[in-house]
């Protein structure tokens, strides 16, 4: 029989196959509430290669994965008094047209019904469906290349239909770490079971694929990017768009409680449809005095590092860029960036090669995943070049050892360096904060800290002092310890 999990944790491409700020948030997360049991569902892309990273702690008691877009071969055929064809129709057509698309309630009840029939058969493979797109790309797009419009509605509608047709665990809470396709499950879990969700953004979901997507070039833009003032002509960069925020809506409107790590994102998850008063923030936590070993007397830079995953949106290439302008200015320094290489191996490649044209091949050394609390022995300086951020773990580890930062104006990252509007008295500038996608600036910033041993000393014990104040591990356990009882308790009615 299978046990009733307190908390059901929900990510996407994260925990426990892979190393990262999330990833290691949610293993902190679940071992500190060792007295809650856990079920985690993992969300992996099409196909994964997946490899343990965390070993769960005991308090885990179930686990399963989902592969988004793989969902069953069901039934060849539909019979029923259902209107299946209308409800995907109008379905699909909202989820693309509307960034503020809500109503998912009749899908959601059709395939709670029909879980047992509704497959790739059907859905995915029949003269039916090939009639639903070609109606669709009539009502939405009869201007967009046909090719490409199918290739996007086939993908979109699959992911929808994977998480629509994927088991609820037993749970009393469900607990998402973004929204997108997992804080979807809390509109499912909302709906079908009645159950309190939660939503925990460390940064926003939303607004990070729509830099990706505004970023891609293998979705069709076609004249979307002009300055005509005439009315544009929607693209599937807009299709993609308003996905992902109707999707980040759903989530929204079924949330008990809306947690951010920060203050800053409150305005975006209102804008999106959350409720002002549901939001909180619960700002991340680190046990200060398990940095102890590795806060050294740091007296000048020597070694200077990008920490992060290699990755478009960290914009490894801003860094790589102020690296060439650094090492001209200061030879001796040496240049690092750690991180994990495999989550996007072209990008890598090109961030190799930009070194290598750079002349950096010897000088910069790309180290893959390390040991981060050994390797802040070696580590002087920390520099993040990101376009977008919510509170990055790796300022607050670097902060406890009295390592010093350099990031750009994204997400916290301003308020963990300069102190926020509630750091009475202010204790300081434990950083630099820089523009987004500026190597020249980046590369002062770092020269800075170089050549002015005293401000750069400063900035470390600065740092270490905020950390220690602030960004306490104890407390963020303990309210969302709090969190999870209060709803805990009304499930069993005390």
């Amino acid at each position: 029989m299978e046990r009733v999990a307190d908390v059901c944790i929900i990510g996407e491409g994260s925990y426990p196959y892979y190393a990262g700020g999330v990833a290691q948030w949610v293993h902190e997360l679940i071992t500190a509430q060792k007295d809650l049991t856990f079920h985690v569902i993992s969300l992996v892309p099409p196909h994964p290669i997946l490899k343990f990273y965390y070993k769960f702690p005991k308090n885990v008691i179930s686990h399963s994965y989902h592969i988004v877009q793989d969902f069953p071969q069901g039934s060849s055929s539909f019979r029923s008094s259902d209107p299946l064809w209308e409800i995907l129709h109008s379905t699909l057509v909202g989820l693309v047209s509307s960034p503020a698309f809500e109503d998912f309630g009749p899908i959601v009840d059709l395939f709670q019904k029909h879980r047992n029939i509704l497959g790739q058969h059907i859905l995915c493979k029949s003269f039916e469906t090939w009639n639903l797109f070609l109606r669709i790309y009539q009502d939405t797009a009869p201007s967009t290349p046909f090719k490409s419009y199918f290739a996007t509605m086939y993908t979109l509608s699959r992911s929808l239909y994977s998480i629509l047709l994927t088991d609820l665990p037993k749970a009393k809470i469900y607990h998402a770490l973004c929204t997108g396709y997992a804080g979807f499950f809390l509109y499912r879990a909302k709906r079908e079971l009645g159950i309190p969700c939660i939503v925990t953004e460390q940064g926003i979901y939303s607004n990070e694929r729509r830099i990706e997507i505004v970023m891609a070039n293998w979705i069709a833009v076609l004249s979307s990017l002009d300055l005509a003032l005439e009315e544009k002509k929607r693209t599937l960069k807009d299709f993609w768009l308003n996905a992902f925020f109707s999707l980040a809506h759903a989530c929204y409107i079924s949330c008990d409680e809306i947690i951010s790590t920060f203050d800053g994102n409150h305005a975006i998850q209102i804008e999106g449809g959350a409720d002002p008063s549901k939001i909180s923030t619960i700002v991340h936590g680190i046990d200060f005095n398990d940095y102890a070993a590795v806060r050294i007397e740091r007296k000048k830079v020597r070694c200077v590092a990008f920490v992060g995953r290699i990755v478009p949106i960290k914009d490894v290439k801003t860094f790589i860029r102020a690296c060439k302008l650094v090492k001209d200015s200061c030879p001796d320094i040496q240049l690092f960036a750690v991180g994990s290489t495999d989550e996007d191996h072209d990008y890598y490649l090109e961030c190799q090669e930009l070194a290598n044209n750079l002349g950096l091949a010897e000088d910069l050394k790309f180290l893959g995943h390390v040991n981060f609390k050994e390797f802040l022995t070696k580590m002087d300086l920390l520099v993040l070049t990101s376009i977008s951020e919510a509170q990055p773990l790796v300022i607050l580890e670097a902060g406890a050892a009295g390592v010093p930062s350099i990031a750009t104006d994204v997400g916290g990252c301003r308020q963990l360096l300069y102190g926020g509007v509630d750091e009475v008295p202010s204790l300081g500038q434990g950083g630099i904060v820089t523009p987004l996608r500026d190597p020249k600036a980046t590369a002062e910033a770092i020269i800075k800290m170089i050549s002015e041993p005293e401000f750069y000393q400063q900035c470390g014990i600065t740092m270490a002092k905020r950390i220690q104040q602030h960004y306490v591990f104890k407390d963020e356990q303990e309210t969302y310890r709090k969190i999870y009882n209060k709803y805990l308790m009304k499930s069993t009615g005390a």
